[in-house]
């Protein structure tokens, strides 16, 4: 999949078209909608439309990891994942764009130089990575720059079951990560990685889990921070 128009464009047309979700603890993540299986934005058990220019690359892996295609299917306000049977692991990159907050408390979809009363500027920008295939051995993926890596595939177990993980950042253990365990039912109970960057999680759910780190990072431009928002996700088919 190709890298989408860019970024000005994708916050153009969120604000021209479909407005836009508060840019805290929004991650995107693969679920089930409508019988297909669908890229979430999304908070909690809500979710909301997007433009599918913010996803920059969909990346594919099969069973075995090894490169594979992936058939994304682009919608009016949100993208799809079509002939699945050959997925592993995907990996998705998504710009939100820049969202400045002014001094009467508005939120306009563009830098801090462009908002002449901005007092700080959030760049929020997201990464998922989605196990399809219980058969796939989890590894790092060299380009996600921050991932939640599980020791064993997590469509292996059941919920109630408990599995380590350990996050990374730029390709080294992320220690003390701000580790949100279930994005759908508990998205404000957040805990931390150890020094090494690992954790203890539970399965949450025989259906969709979703683990999600968020974390904001200064700019050289003092008055813009970029917000990572990082998920791993995985469905467990009910028996």
């Amino acid at each position: 999949m190709k890298k989408a128009v860019g970024l000005a464009l994708c916050a153009s047309l969120l604000a021209g078209v479909f407005g836009v979700a508060d840019v805290s603890a929004h991650g995107v993540f693969v679920a089930n909608s409508l019988d297909q299986r669908v890229l979430v934005l999304g908070k909690g058990p809500g979710n909301n439309v997007y433009d599918p220019a913010c996803v920059q690359m969909v990346e594919g892996y099969d069973k075995n990891f090894q490169p594979t295609a992936v058939d994304v299917v682009r919608h009016s306000d949100h993208i799809s994942f079509a002939n699945t049977e050959n997925l592993g692991v995907t990996t998705t990159f998504f710009d939100y764009g820049y969202f400045a907050k002014t001094k009467d408390g508005k939120t306009v979809n563009a830098p801090f130089s462009e908002v002449p009363n901005a007092v700080k500027t959030t760049h929020a920008v997201k990464y998922n990575v989605n196990y399809w295939d219980p058969e796939v051995k989890p590894g790092y993926i060299y380009n996600v720059p921050i991932q939640i890596v599980p020791s064993v595939n997590p469509l292996t177990l059941r919920k109630g079951d408990t599995f380590e993980i350990r996050a990374y950042k730029d390709g080294e253990p992320m220690a003390d990560a701000p580790l949100i365990k279930d994005v759908i039912n508990d998205l404000t109970n957040e805990s931390k990685t150890d020094a090494n960057g690992r954790a203890t999680v539970t399965v949450a759910a025989n259906g969709l889990n979703v683990l999600g780190i968020e974390i904001a990072y200064p700019t050289d431009d003092p008055n813009t921070q970029v917000k990572y928002f990082s998920s791993l996700s995985f469905i467990i088919e009910p028996e």
